[in-house]
This record gives structure tokens, C-alpha cells and sequence, in this order.
């Protein structure tokens, strides 16, 4: 029974240590820049943001852009470890604290979910 509880643990740490790490920043009241970590072989396929201030919700647009927010992202064949988003939304009757990142990490797979406060790391 010690094994199973060993194995348990040391699993659910590998499954939390692959998990992609996000940050925030307000660039002005429409405009957000998201970094992203993630393993370079680990696809990450952005589903949609939300952005919130724990009472209303709304949607952003976003684009991909390389991880020191310069332009595009260019796809290449090794992957990458980190990169950014540039979120821009609607004049929004709120002031967002937190957003809300929807991804898949493989196709037509599950959406799973990232909450991340405003410059902070999660």
C-alpha cells in the first residue's frame, strides 16, 4: 500500500510540474499582455480569455506574439517554451482583476483551464 500512496504522489507532482504557467499585464483599460510557460513539447492551442472582476465576465480577442511581446509568433518545428497573447476588448463597464485562459493541449481534447490573477503568476 506504501507503493500505490508513493507512485500517487510522485504522479500528481509530474502532472503539476507540466503544467503551463501564466501571467498578466494591463496595458491600458482594452489592452492585456499574457505570458505563457509551457514544456516546448507540449502543444497549447488558446480556446478563448475571459477577463473578469469577480462579478462580470467578458471575452477578449486575442493574438499570438513571441514571448518579449515584439510581433508575431512564427511557427517552427521544435515548439516553444514560452509565448505571449495580446488581449484587447470592448470598452468594458468594469475593471477586470483576473482573466480566465481556455486551451486544449491536443485536438478536439478536452478545454481545460488557467485562472490568473492581474500581475501575478500563476
Amino acid at each position: 500500500m506504501k507503493n500505490w500512496a508513493v507512485y500517487l504522489l510522485f504522479t500528481s507532482f509530474i502532472i503539476s510540474c507540466s503544467a503551463p504557467k501564466a501571467s498578466i499585464l494591463e496595458k491600458n483599460s482594452n489592452e492585456f499582455l499574457v505570458s505563457i510557460e509551457k514544456k516546448a513539447t507540449s502543444p497549447m492551442d488558446i480556446v478563448d480569455i475571459q477577463l473578469s472582476d469577480g462579478n462580470n465576465w467578458a471575452s477578449g480577442s486575442f493574438q499570438y506574439i513571441d514571448k518579449d511581446g515584439s510581433g508575431d509568433v512564427i511557427l517552427n518545428s521544435k515548439g516553444y517554451s514560452s509565448f505571449g497573447l495580446e488581449v484587447s476588448s470592448p470598452k468594458l463597464k468594469f475593471k477586470p482583476n483576473k482573466a480566465m485562459i481556455s486551451y486544449r493541449t491536443e485536438k478536439d481534447g478536452l478545454i481545460k483551464s488557467i485562472l490568473i490573477e492581474f500581475n501575478s503568476k500563476n
